[in-house]
C-alpha cells in the first residue's frame, strides 16, 4: 500500500502528522534527531523514525514503504537537506510538497543580515556581551569575533550532540547554555539580563520557532537583535497542506479548540454561541463548577483547568477534534485563557466570551463600568488602594474570604474607612448573596465570606476633594529627618520619567518624598524606599497612610547592603548615599545594566564622586544640572526671596554612541 513520508522536526510537521493520524494510508515521520522522534506520538498509522539521511538513504526508504508524497516539513534554514529531499523524488518521480512556516512581520529595530558569516562580520567591531541562539552546527564564523570566548554566550539544545560540538569551538562554562524549548518572552528577557548582552544573535525562525518572543525579549532588555532572514522558497502554507490533503483523502481539518466563556456560573446565562460550541464538541473540559454548566449536552468530558494537564490529555487523547475547553466569566478578562492559549498555541484555536461577573455586579447594584478600572487580585498582586485614590471607585475581582477581609482592613488603614463597598458572591446562583456597607463596618463583621467575589468600592466626593497633595511641601508629616522640597521633586520626577509599570529605588528615601510622588506615577509599579533611620522608616510609614499611597515598600538599612534581596529596578533615585555612592551605582546596575539612576547632591564631594565615576566611565551617558531654588516670604508690607542650598542634579542613562547607531541604521537600510 502507498504511504506517504514527512520529513518533520518543525512544529509544522508534528501538526501534520497528527493531522494525518487515522485519515490516511500509512505515515512514515523522519525526525533528524531522537529529541524530535519523542515530540511526535507513534502508533495508528503514524509510524515515527529518527536519523539523518542523504540522498541514497532517502531513497532506499522511499522505495521501501512505496511512497507516493513526501512532505518537506523541515526547518527554514535546514536548506541542504530540502535539497536532498527535492532531488531524491525528482529522480524517483515521487510528488514533492514543501510546507512553509508562517513568516512574521520585520522588526525595523533589528540588523538584518543574510548568514551567520555575515552575523559575525557585524559584531566584530562592536563592544559588549553577545548571546547566540542560532543553534550548533555553524560556529566557526562566530569563533572570529576578538574576545568570543569571553564575550559569546551560546543557547543550544540539551543534547549531547549540540554539548560536545559547542565545547570543541570554544563554548564551555557559563559561556554554554543547554536549554530546551520553546521559550517564553520573560525567559529570554531573563537570560539577556543574566549574560549582560548588548546583542542577541537569532534567525527568522517564525512565530512557531519562537522568533517574536525573542525579538521582544531583546526590546525589553535592551539589547540589538541580529536577525539573519530566512531563505526565499516556494511552498504551500500549513493550512493549505490541510486543505489539499483533506481533499485528497477525504476527512476532516485538524483538531480545533474553542474557549468558551460560560459567564458568572448560571446556565440561563449562557450565550447561544457558546451552547452551540459544547453540543458540537468531542470532548468538554473544565473545572468541576464549569462542567455543571454543560448538563445534558452529549459530549465526553474531563474535569482539568490546569494548561498543562490539559495539553498532557490531549496529546495522549488524539481521538478528539472538536474540543472545548470552558472556563468562568468573560475569557478576555482576568481568565486562565492566556496561559491556555500559550501551552496550546500548537493548535487551531477560537475564543467565545461570556458575560463576566463585573457586568453582572454592575447590573445587580445599578452601576456603570464606564471610567472604573477593573481589577483582579485574584492569584496577583494589585495596587487597588492607588486606584481607588485616582478612580475614586473601583471593581475588584477576590478569589477568597481571607481576601475580602484583608481588603477591608486595608482600606482602613489607607484612611477609607467611610468608602461605599459591595460584596457578591454566588452571583447567579441561587445562593446568590450581595451585601453592603462602608468599609469600617463591614470589617468589624464576624463573617465568614465566600470566595470568588466581586467587590465594589467607591470613596466619597469629599475624600477625593480633600485629600492632600504632594505637591506641597506643607501636606507631609515632618520629623527631623530631612525632605527633598517640592521644586527639586519636580526635576527629579521629570528626569526620572516613571512607567506605569515601574519598578524604582528611593535610597536616602527620609521622610518618602520621592517616594509618594514616584509611586503615584507608577500606579502598578512599586517603589522600595531605603532609609537607615527608623525614625525616617516611621515617617514614611506614615506619609504612605497620609496620602493613601499603598505601592511604597519601606526598607530599613543602609545601601548597597540593603539593595541586596529587592528586585531588579527599572529607576533609581539616589537622594542621600552615606559616601558609598559608587557602590550603591555599581550593586544597582549589577542588578540591571540598564536602569536609569539619577542622583541629588547638596554638596560639592558628592558631585566630585559623581564627575569622577563619569570620568572613569567614558561611555556612560551622564547629565549634570544645578538648581538653585528660591522661597518667597512676606516682610512687613514687603516679599523678600529666601534662597535654598542649592542642588545638583546627575542622571546617569546608558546610551549607543551616535556612530554606532549610525552603522546600524546604515545595516538596516
Amino acid at each position: 500500500m502507498a504511504s506517504i513520508m514527512i520529513f518533520a522536526g518543525t512544529t509544522e510537521g508534528r501538526k501534520i502528522a497528527e493531522f494525518l493520524r487515522g485519515h490516511a494510508p500509512k505515515v512514515y515521520v523522519l525526525t533528524a534527531t531522537e529529541y524530535g522522534k519523542e515530540q511526535v506520538e507513534d502508533g495508528e498509522n503514524i509510524h515515527v523514525l529518527a536519523g539523518r539521511l542523504d540522498v541514497e538513504g532517502m531513497r532506499e526508504l522511499a522505495y521501501g514503504c512505496q511512497a507516493e508524497l513526501v512532505i518537506d516539513a523541515t526547518h527554514p534554514f535546514a536548506m541542504e537537506v530540502t535539497k536532498n529531499i527535492q532531488k531524491m523524488c525528482q529522480e524517483e518521480s515521487i510528488s514533492y510538497m514543501r510546507v512553509l512556516r508562517e513568516g512574521s512581520v520585520k522588526d525595523g529595530n533589528a540588523v538584518w543580515v543574510k548568514n551567520i558569516r555575515e552575523a559575525a562580520d557585524y559584531l566584530k567591531d562592536k563592544e559588549g556581551n553577545v548571546l547566540i541562539t542560532t543553534g550548533s552546527k555553524e560556529l566557526a564564523p562566530y569563533m572570529e569575533i576578538p574576545d568570543y570566548q569571553s564575550r559569546c554566550f551560546l543557547r543550544v539544545l540539551s543534547t549531547k550532540e549540540a554539548v560536545q560540538k559547542a565545547v570543541e569551538n570554544g563554548f564551555e562554562g557559563k559561556h554554554l547554555i543547554a536549554m530546551q524549548g520553546p521559550f517564553s518572552q520573560e525567559m529570554n528577557e531573563q537570560l539577556l539580563r543574566h549574560v549582560q548582552a548588548k546583542y542577541m544573535v537569532t534567525k527568522e525562525s517564525g512565530r512557531s520557532g519562537g522568533y517574536e518572543e525573542k525579538l521582544r525579549a531583546a526590546k525589553k532588555a535592551g539589547a540589538v537583535a541580529v536577525v539573519i532572514g530566512r531563505p526565499l522558497e516556494k511552498g504551500v502554507t500549513l493550512d493549505e497542506a490541510f486543505q489539499i490533503l483533506a481533499e485528497k483523502y477525504g476527512f476532516r481539518r485538524p483538531r480545533h479548540i474553542t474557549l468558551v466563556g460560560v459567564g458568572p456560573g448560571d446556565e440561563s446565562l449562557l450565550t447561544k454561541a457558546a451552547q452551540r460550541a459544547m453540543k458540537s464538541a468531542d470532548v468538554l473540559i473544565g473545572a468541576k463548577r464549569m462542567l455543571q454548566a454543560a448538563e445534558g449536552i452529549a459530549a465526553e468530558r474531563y474535569e482539568e483547568y490546569r494548561a498543562d494537564k490539559i495539553e498532557e490529555f490531549l496529546r495522549i487523547n488524539s481521538r478528539y477534534r472538536q474540543i472545548v475547553i470552558l472556563l468562568s466569566g468573560d475569557v478576555s478578562f482576568y481568565s486562565g485563557a492566556a496561559k491556555l492559549k500559550e501551552t496550546l498555541k500548537e493548535y487551531e484555536m477560537s475564543v467565545i466570551p461570556g458575560i463576566s461577573s463585573i457586568s453582572c455586579m454592575a447590573a445587580r447594584i445599578g452601576k456603570g463600568v464606564e471610567h472604573t478600572p477593573l481589577l483582579s487580585i485574584h492569584g496577583r498582586n494589585c495596587n487597588y488602594v492607588d486606584y481607588l485614590r485616582e478612580y475614586g471607585r473601583i471593581f475588584l475581582l477576590v478569589s477568597s474570604g481571607k481576601e475580602i477581609e484583608t481588603v477591608l482592613r486595608r482600606l482602613c488603614r489607607y484612611g477609607y474607612g467611610s468608602a461605599s463597598v459591595y460584596v457578591g458572591s454566588r452571583l447567579s446562583y441561587p445562593k446568590e448573596n450581595l451585601i453592603s456597607g462602608t468599609a469600617k463596618r463591614l470589617s468589624e463583621k464576624e463573617k465568614i465570606w465566600d470566595g470568588l467575589s466581586v467587590m465594589y468600592v467607591e470613596i466619597p466626593e469629599i475624600l477625593v476633594e480633600e485629600a492632600p497633595q504632594e505637591t506641597e511641601d506643607g501636606d507631609f508629616i515632618r520629623g527631623k529627618i530631612p525632605m527633598t522640597k517640592s521644586g527639586i521633586r519636580s526635576v527629579v520626577l521629570a528626569k526620572m520619567n516613571p512607567q506605569k509599570d515601574a519598578v524604582i529605588y528611593d535610597v536616602g528615601a527620609g521622610t518618602g518624598s520621592v517616594s509618594i510622588a514616584l509611586a503615584k506615577k507608577s500606579i502598578d509599579g512599586m517603589v522600595f524606599a531605603i532609609e537607615k533611620k527608623i525614625e525616617g522608616i516611621a515617617l514614611i510609614h506614615k506619609n504612605k497612610r497620609h496620602f493613601h499611597v499603598s505601592n511604597i515598600q519601606a526598607v530599613h538599612g543602609e545601601a548597597p547592603e540593603a539593595l541586596e534581596q529587592l528586585p531588579a529596578p527599572d529607576l533609581a533615585f539616589v537622594g542621600g548615599s552615606s559616601g558609598n555612592l559608587t557602590s550603591i551605582l555599581e550593586a544597582i546596575w549589577s542588578k540591571n545594566p540598564e536602569a536609569k539612576i539619577v542622583v541629588s547632591s547638596i554638596t560639592l564631594n558628592t558631585l566630585a564622586e559623581c564627575t569622577e565615576y563619569i570620568k572613569r566611565h567614558p561611555k556612560l551617558g551622564a547629565d549634570i544640572m544645578q538648581i538653585q531654588v528660591s522661597q518667597g516670604k512676606k516682610v512687613g508690607r514687603y516679599q523678600m526671596m529666601t534662597g535654598q542650598n542649592p542642588i545638583y542634579i546627575v542622571t546617569f542613562e546608558r546610551r549607543k554612541e551616535k556612530k554606532e547607531q549610525g552603522r546600524e541604521g546604515e545595516k538596516r537600510e
